[in-house]
């Protein structure tokens, strides 16, 4: 399950590529990034949504609990905020997977215009 973590950064040359080192190397794998450069350019808002991945043998094999990541990005010395964020489940494509809310699909009729029609031998 991925999880969204929320990241306030001072602008520094390189800073967003040691975040998302520091995020990999602490054993999670980077979903999706988006940064926005604040309006006087100094300070980047990150968003990246990770989730824990099973460490290849000899190590232990069990993930790292995402709860832990907020604490290890804090160690940068650019980061001033970081903070998970719920993520909102994602939807099923067509609607919200229940059928409910899904449009009844028409029944084919021959004879309309365009419609396939196949010959038997």
């Amino acid at each position: 399950m991925s999880s969204t973590l929320y990241v306030r950064l001072k602008k520094a040359e390189g800073c967003l590529v040691r975040l998302l080192g520091q995020i990999g190397r602490r054993g999670y794998d980077v979903l999706a990034v988006s940064a926005t450069l604040s309006a006087d350019r100094t300070v980047f808002e990150v968003l990246v949504e990770c989730e824990p991945f099973m460490p290849v043998p000899p190590a232990i094999q069990q993930p790292r609990p995402i709860e832990v990541l907020p604490s290890l990005v804090r160690k940068l010395v650019e980061v001033e905020i970081a903070e998970l964020r719920a993520t909102a489940p994602k939807a099923a494509p067509g609607g919200s997977g229940n059928g409910s809310d899904a449009a009844p699909k028409p029944k084919a009729s021959a004879g309309k215009p365009g419609d396939m029609h196949f010959l038997e031998d």
